[in-house]
């Protein structure tokens, strides 16, 4: 199935120009995939345009929740030791979630990321169940930023997926994305921070909290 929308919220609006962008929300998780046309205004949010087979979908960007969480690298820890990321670099993690489809939207910009993306898990780019100052499994794995010009300098991901999740990540056998709701997000913001690895510092470039 495929349809088009404009994404309806300025947590998505990044620049002043207007990019098609291919909505993948297979990832092993569901068959759906969605073109969306982000309309790029850091200003007023976007109005949305639905189409009729949108709407049959469950309004799957009316969001029961918004979180911005902003990461650095003084955050980052291995286990409750601070191991201080990568020097200088910064991600801006935008969520929407719609907890009652299991749908979790995401707009992820770093800025200074260095090395190569690292990490035992499917991607390096993560939500983890972690309190502040600890670590904690990976829960939803997402694409890895991808440079938005020849220097690398800013690296962007945004896009959507659906449950059921998996990370590529065992723990007593088990996966450790299986059976992960997004509404556990919304019931414990406290206990979960979104982070990416680097082959330059693999407990994580940088980290942000969602409370």
């Amino acid at each position: 199935m495929k349809t088009s929308t404009l994404l309806s919220t300025a947590a998505f609006a990044l620049a002043a120009t207007t990019t098609a962008v291919p909505l993948d929300l297979s990832s092993g998780h569901s068959s759906l995939l969605i073109s969306v046309d982000v309309v790029q205004n850091a200003g007023a949010p976007v109005a949305a345009a639905v189409t009729p087979a949108a709407a049959a979908l469950g309004d799957i960007f009316t969001f029961t929740s918004q979180h911005t969480l902003h990461a650095t690298p003084e955050q980052v820890v291995n286990e409750t030791t601070p191991t201080g990321g990568i020097a200088g670099a910064s991600g801006i993690f935008s969520f929407g979630i719609n907890s009652a489809l299991n749908i979790i939207c995401y707009n992820i910009t770093l800025h200074g990321f260095q090395g190569e993306f690292s990490s035992p898990a499917d991607t390096a780019t993560h939500i983890h169940e972690a309190a502040l100052g600890a670590s904690g499994p990976p829960r939803i794995a997402f694409p890895n930023p991808e440079p938005l010009d020849a220097s690398g300098a800013v690296r962007n991901s945004i896009g959507c997926l659906t449950g059921p999740f998996t990370v590529g990540v065992l723990m007593m056998e088990k996966d450790t994305g299986e059976g992960f709701h997004v509404s556990q997000i919304e019931q414990n913001p406290a206990g979960f921070m979104a982070d990416t690895h680097s082959s330059v510092a693999l407990p994580g470039a940088v980290r942000g909290q969602f409370a």
